[in-house]
């Protein structure tokens, strides 16, 4: 198994027991990341909980699926919509990283592992390189 193949596993394996234990992140996770980027709660006013619940479940699609990134993937489509549209910059997407996985290391406790959380910040760091490609 790759490296890359290992750290989706983990992932999905993480992502799995937070639904297996109906924790629901959605909410903390937009708090912290509005907390963490002021400017994205101004650029998201309109967004309401079943939009976010439907980018949250693209970013989980995202973490899971290593067909998804890349230079002629689906996310750096996605991104570049984002700039050119919508006037979203790169460190809005560290910020949500980063708020997503604050919120999954304090939800899962002892199961977000030192392993866990070296292939999130892998995977993490991989989708930003992308980012800062557009």
């Amino acid at each position: 198994m790759t490296q890359a193949t290992q750290s989706h596993t983990e992932i999905t394996d993480a992502l799995y027991l937070l639904a297996t234990n109906e924790i629901d992140p959605l909410e903390e996770i937009y708090e912290r990341f509005f907390r963490l980027c002021p400017e994205a709660r101004d650029s998201m006013g309109h967004s309401d909980e079943p939009m976010r619940g439907r980018m949250l479940e693209q970013t989980f699609e995202l973490l899971m699926d290593a067909d998804l990134h890349g230079a002629e993937s689906y996310f750096r489509w996605e991104i570049t919509n984002h700039v050119s549209a919508y006037g979203v910059s790169a460190n809005m997407y560290d910020a949500y990283f980063e708020a997503i996985g604050q919120v999954l290391a304090e939800a899962l406790g002892e199961a977000w592992t030192a392993s866990l959380n070296d292939a999130w910040r892998k995977q993490v760091a991989d989708l930003l390189a992308d980012v800062a490609q557009v």
